[in-house]
């Protein structure tokens, strides 16, 4: 599995589980439910998260590499 993946994996995972988490809370409360509601919240924000993550990682890195300007992260 390439770096560019496996990074792309854990992001999407790690921030749309938090995210979901946050904005179900918001919109819901923490009150019965809670969980359910959260995991299916974050199966959908999951699915589309990782793919994104994945392809706009490389193109992130570019941005900052060129918004810095510092060869070395090329």
């Amino acid at each position: 599995m390439s770096i560019q993946i496996l990074t792309g994996l854990i992001i999407g995972t790690s921030m749309s589980f938090v995210m979901s988490g946050v904005i179900t809370s918001v919109n819901t409360g923490l009150n019965d439910g809670f969980l359910l509601r959260w995991m299916k919240a974050w199966s959908i924000a999951w699915a589309l998260a990782t793919p994104l993550a994945v392809l706009i990682g490389p193109i992130a890195r570019k941005l900052a590499t060129n918004i810095i300007g510092n060869s070395k992260h090329k």
